[in-house]
């Protein structure tokens, strides 16, 4: 029977535990550890491991694959403390949402007899905590996978095989690549969500803005509910790709602070090119492995007429044609 260890239980570590738990595989043992006492026990109650222990030695002792899950600056410290308890020939990977640090820190703490293969689950929620944990939040979800360069392939697919298990699709990377992407699309939010409730919140008018704030409001500052702690650590440890995105975000908004004194037709230019683009997005078109593309309703149809006028509806569609063209130029220079 093969053990796994799982340190840290809770959100991410809690819902990798279930998933594997869900999947059946009877031959796999697993066994998970926290410094608290109080979400070890939630954690064998919800059904999260099998078995679990009061020492970060014990939990990973021949265990074939460990599992990291703590936040990011823990990670060294559990690096240091395990090193001496691992077996020879186990697989460490992590969750953290940073990697070059992490990826040094398994090189300088690690033992050699052991190797180390990066990893990222692009899945989570604000709740934090094992009592939040669920069997599908990775269902679906991009997960990096970063090998070290001497992982063997024993130890990346005993990654692939546990990134399988929970359902996630696995997307290769180097260490200072994912650094820089998940900087642009999941560190970048958080600063940005962050930013706008502060502006309105440090305002002597903040009670009247409270007041009438909607959705969309609470939409875009939604991540500011997420863990102040986890959000320091991943500003600590990926800062320097969060302060170019930051720049470029900045020069952004410059450019559209610019667009406010322009004509009507050009800012509804830019504004329906951003909205034809997102819809690309969302329908993964312009990606490399694009699901068919679903097309807009027609001008006449109830949808169309219902969400858009004919003005707005011929703009977007003479967009979507030039997108098209785009696309399908891009993908001819691909062959």
């Amino acid at each position: 029977m093969s053990r796994i260890a799982i340190i840290g239980l809770g959100l991410i570590g809690g819902s990798m535990g279930l998933a594997i738990k869900a999947a059946g595989h009877k031959d796999v043992e697993l066994v998970g550890y926290d410094e608290s006492g109080r979400v070890r026990r939630a954690a064998k109650k919800a059904g999260a491991v099998d078995e679990v222990e009061g020492s970060l030695g014990n939990a990973v002792s021949g265990a074939g694959l460990v599992v990291v899950a703590v936040p990011p600056v823990q990670i060294v410290n559990v690096f240091q403390a395990m090193g001496s308890h691992l077996s020879e020939g186990a697989a460490v990977t992590d969750v953290a949402s940073t990697k070059r640090l992490v990826m040094e820190w398994a090189e300088a703490y690690l033992p050699k007899y052991v190797s180390f293969v990066g990893g990222h689950p692009m899945a989570g929620k604000t709740e934090q905590g094992i009592d939040n944990a669920e069997a599908g939040l990775f269902q679906g979800a991009p997960y990096a996978v970063v090998p070290s360069s001497t992982a063997p392939d024993t130890a990346v697919r005993s990654v692939l095989g546990m990134v399988e298990t929970v359902g996630a699709k696995e997307r290769f990377m180097a260490p200072d690549e994912h650094d820089d992407l998940v900087a642009a699309v999941s560190h970048m939010p958080i600063l940005a969500s962050n930013a706008l409730f502060t502006m309105l919140r440090s305002t002597e008018s903040w009670a009247d803005f409270g007041k009438i704030a909607g959705p969309a409001y609470r939409d875009m500052t939604r991540l500011v509910d997420g863990d102040p702690q986890m959000s320091a650590e991943i500003a600590l440890t990926n800062k320097e790709r969060m302060q170019y995105w930051l720049d470029r975000y900045i020069v952004e908004l410059s450019r559209y602070r610019d667009l406010l004194d322009q004509d009507e037709e050009t800012i509804l230019n830019e504004f329906a090119d951003a909205n034809v683009q997102r819809f690309r997005y969302l329908q993964g078109d312009d990606l490399d492995d694009a699901p068919p593309m679903t097309e807009m309703p027609d001008k006449g149809s109830h949808v169309g007429g219902l969400f858009m006028s004919p003005k707005l509806y011929d703009k977007m569609r003479e967009m979507m044609e030039k997108s098209d063209e785009t696309i399908e130029e891009a993908r001819r220079n691909k062959r």
